[in-house]
């Protein structure tokens, strides 16, 4: 059992990088471009990146309904990291389901937001 339960946590630990790279790529993209910190980033350097990008999105000129994708995107994200770091140190069953959902809604966000930018880019740049 404890082998499924590590094997959980692992894919669940990738897939939260994996969020947090899909949300980085989008954030490049806005017409203001917010950049996360790369490369080996700590979860904390990460959180607080993420927590900065969620700010930050309040100055962009961006749709009401595209801001709030990228909102609840990076508010998702934060959500999963806070359920994978809870799971580490006092595992629950439901965290892993929770993350999941979590992370979940950040794509769905994210791809909606990402389908916005690229349909009003011109050349490389914002209409």
């Amino acid at each position: 059992m404890a082998d499924h339960e590590d094997q959980e946590l692992t894919q669940l630990a990738i897939d939260v990088a994996v969020g947090y790279a899909q949300i980085m790529t989008a954030l490049r993209h806005l017409p203001i471009p917010i950049q996360l910190p790369e490369g080996l980033v700590e979860p904390k350097d990460a959180v607080i990146g993420m927590m900065r990008a969620l700010d930050l999105l309040e100055e962009e000129p961006l749709p009401e309904g595209i801001a709030h994708s990228i909102q609840v995107a990076c508010a998702s994200w934060l959500n999963a990291e806070d359920l994978l770091r809870l799971q580490v140190h006092r595992p629950r069953p439901y965290r892993i389901a929770g993350a999941t959902i979590c992370l979940l809604t950040a794509q769905t966000e994210i791809v909606n937001a990402m389908e916005w930018l690229v349909d009003h880019q011109e050349d490389g740049e914002q209409k």
